[in-house]
């Protein structure tokens, strides 16, 4: 099978190829769409001939001495095109076969440039179908490789009509997003933080909120997943920090006190190497205290990336920004590590709580949280508290300040100001 690689530039002799043998109808054919994570810093850390090598490496083990390969071909630097004779075997048993060599050429990367995580993408389409025109087949299995983007956990993937859907689903809400910042259709809703002691919201939680052309909403649940999956959720990090800070500073020239507002900021973009220059830029840029800017983490971040996030929480920490960590109880993962979290403020996970609260047990162990996080000197939040009889529980734990539907859901900038900041409902 020596013949099997056409090189980088034989796209339309790789075409031609498999419609001959589709055509031959002799082979049950596979067809597969491959590249590599990260391949760039290859180049960056190792060098130009080591990246070649690389490519190298890749054509010799997926093609010119893999016995199933019938043809294949190079596009560009790190992606490939594929098609394998898998007479007589199941597609599990292609899945598998696949995974074994994804699995053995990551362990060689691995062990030849420790300073890079590889991961080896992988989509398959089984051409059945001899009617399909050959590039409408190579898409496929290039859709197919496409939708497991940013998804280390799928060594390789068949061609379905569902999955290729939610790819094409996520490029055009990613490409509404891209759009959205362009047009500033990036919106920050406020939902209060209420003392119930003193009858006064006593800060606020920024939330997302996405505009349409049309002017309607866009669920969160809807783009945030989707920011993840692609990787532009520090995009909008970005943009929500900025904003809270602008809002500060707006509030301020209006002649208002800032109030303290809380941002959730992803693990991608807590554990980039520059978020602390970017949040003092914009301490800077709006002259704004750092108490009114607290910084969210969900908890199951904080305990899973906490060694690679550490030093940029205790600088905040040390310029007087306050972390508070989110969705506690979320992950059950946590209590071991209570007392060493850096961080000032913990806030009770809706679900958890909820569910919690509806049990005899459940309750005193919401109770015995608060008492314990308190003795510790953590503040506290209850999130999502929605009825007069969780919010008597809560207040009666000892819990004092409460952000949650009872008392007020997300509502727009101005709604916000001119029913909490303008009416004075503000501790100041």
């Amino acid at each position: 099978m020596k013949g099997c690689y056409l090189g980088m530039t034989g796209h339309d002799a790789f075409n031609d190829r498999i419609r001959e043998i589709v055509s031959a109808g002799e082979h049950k054919v596979v067809l597969m769409a491959l590249d590599i994570s990260n391949f760039k810093y290859i180049n960056d850390f190792y060098g130009m001939d080591e990246g070649d090598k690389v490519m190298k490496d890749i054509a010799d083990y997926y093609f010119v001495n893999e016995p199933l390969c019938l043809a294949s071909h190079g596009i560009g630097f790190d992606q490939f095109r594929a098609a394998y004779c898998v007479d007589g075997m199941t597609k599990e048993e292609v899945v598998d076969y696949i995974t074994k060599k994804n699995t053995e050429f990551e362990a060689l990367l691995s062990s030849r440039y420790p300073l890079v995580y590889q991961h080896v993408y992988v989509g398959l389409y089984f051409y059945d179908d001899a009617s399909l025109d050959v590039r409408m087949a190579v898409d496929r299995a290039n859709l197919a490789k496409k939708s497991t983007k940013g998804r280390f956990d799928i060594p390789c993937c068949v061609y379905s009509q569902d999955n290729c859907n939610e790819y094409l689903e996520h490029m055009d809400m990613s490409n509404e997003f891209v759009k959205a910042c362009k047009e500033d259709r990036i919106e920050v809703y406020y939902q209060p933080k209420i003392s119930v002691s003193e009858k006064k919201a006593v800060g606020a939680e920024a939330l997302v909120r996405m505009k349409s052309n049309d002017g309607t909403v866009i669920s969160p649940a809807k783009f945030i997943p989707v920011l993840e999956d692609t990787g532009m959720i520090g995009k909008l990090d970005d943009i929500m920090l900025e904003k809270v800070f602008r809002f500060q500073r707006m509030l301020m020239d209006k002649g208002f006190a800032p109030i303290p507002v809380s941002v959730n900021i992803s693990r991608q973009r807590f554990t980039s190497s520059d978020l602390l220059k970017y949040v003092l830029n914009l301490q800077e840029k709006y002259n704004v205290g750092s108490e009114y800017v607290e910084l969210e983490i969900l908890e199951t971040t904080f305990i899973d990336a906490l060694d690679a996030m550490v030093d940029v929480i205790n600088a905040l920490r040390q310029r007087g920004f306050r972390i508070n960590v989110d969705d506690f109880g979320s992950g059950y993962s946590s209590l071991n590590q209570i007392a060493s979290i850096p961080a000032d403020i913990i806030k009770f996970d809706r679900v958890f709580a909820s569910r919690s609260l509806k049990s005899d047990k459940g309750r005193t162990v919401i109770k015995s949280l608060i008492e314990m996080l308190k003795s510790v000197d953590y503040d506290l939040v209850f999130e999502g508290v929605e009825t007069k009889e969780d919010l008597d529980l809560v207040v009666g734990y000892g819990c004092d300040v409460i952000q949650g539907f009872y008392f007020e859901k997300p509502i727009p900038e101005q709604e916000f100001i001119s029913k909490y900041v303008a009416a004075g409902n503000f501790k100041v």
